[in-house]
């Protein structure tokens, strides 16, 4: 098409037809600026068919990170609703008819529970970290998903904080328990059996119930654990965590 047009124009400058060569000069830069706009719509295509291809892998593995990240987070929950459960059964022990008729099996298995370990979350970050540290998190194109994943990591601090606060309430009763009471005691209704006799033997756990500081961390200890699987810890990442699984969804399925 532009030899056609490079042709008449040769014809028209030889013909002295001033008006037609520029005629055809204008159509052919035409022509040409018009190849350069369709080739430029191919590239910007092909470029965003590869972006809209690189967010569908992203998405998908966020969908399974963040699967994951709710079942560890429902998991710390219901650990954590048990533990809450047990100091309940532990605050009863301070009223003497309760203590009085408990088998000291019984309170070892309350005590087993409450210091045996802690709901601590531990989300799978690693597709998370790698988006947002590769600078790709702009290639998710929903806005609301985009500052959710990346306000993701912030609400993990908060957590960090409120489970420093749990493990020190939890270190004072533990010093306690090793001032006036048994671990021993507690290990050996466990069902661990030791060689040796020890002067722990015949210590009574039940005296750390007629401690008032003893009550006093627990309730610390009780109310901390509580608030943590509340809406500004647990169950605040828990809501954060489906929302951003059900706007995942909806991208993925349009």
């Amino acid at each position: 098409m532009i030899k056609f047009f490079r042709n008449i124009r040769q014809k028209t400058l030889n013909e002295n037809k001033f008006g037609k060569y520029l005629t055809y000069a204008i159509g052919e830069i035409i022509l040409v600026v018009i190849g350069i706009l369709i080739a430029l719509s191919i590239n910007n295509w092909n470029n965003n068919k590869q972006l809209r291809s690189t967010e569908h892998v992203y998405l998908l593995s966020l969908q399974t990170e963040f699967k994951t990240n709710l079942k560890k987070i429902n998991d710390c929950i219901i650990e954590n609703e048990a533990r809450i459960n047990s100091v309940e059964k532990m605050l009863t022990l301070f009223d003497v008819d309760v203590s009085d008729t408990t088998s000291d099996k019984t309170i070892s298995d309350i005590m087993f529970s409450i210091f045996g370990g802690e709901a601590t979350y531990q989300p799978s970050k690693g597709v998370l970290t790698d988006i947002i540290s590769s600078g790709n998190l702009n290639l998710i194109q929903n806005e609301h998903l985009r500052q959710s994943l990346a306000s993701f990591e912030s609400t993990l601090v908060f957590l960090k904080l409120q489970e420093n606060n749990i493990r020190s309430s939890k270190e004072k009763m533990q010093n306690l328990l090793n001032k006036n009471g048994s671990v021993r005691k507690v290990l050996i209704h466990r069902g661990i059996n030791f060689e040796h006799p020890s002067i722990s033997d015949t210590a009574n756990n039940k005296n750390l119930f007629s401690l008032i500081e003893f009550e006093n961390e627990l309730l610390n200890y009780y109310l901390t654990t509580k608030a943590t699987n509340g809406p500004r810890f647990f169950g605040g990442i828990k809501e954060h965590i489906e929302q951003i699984l059900v706007e995942i969804d909806a991208e993925l399925k349009k």
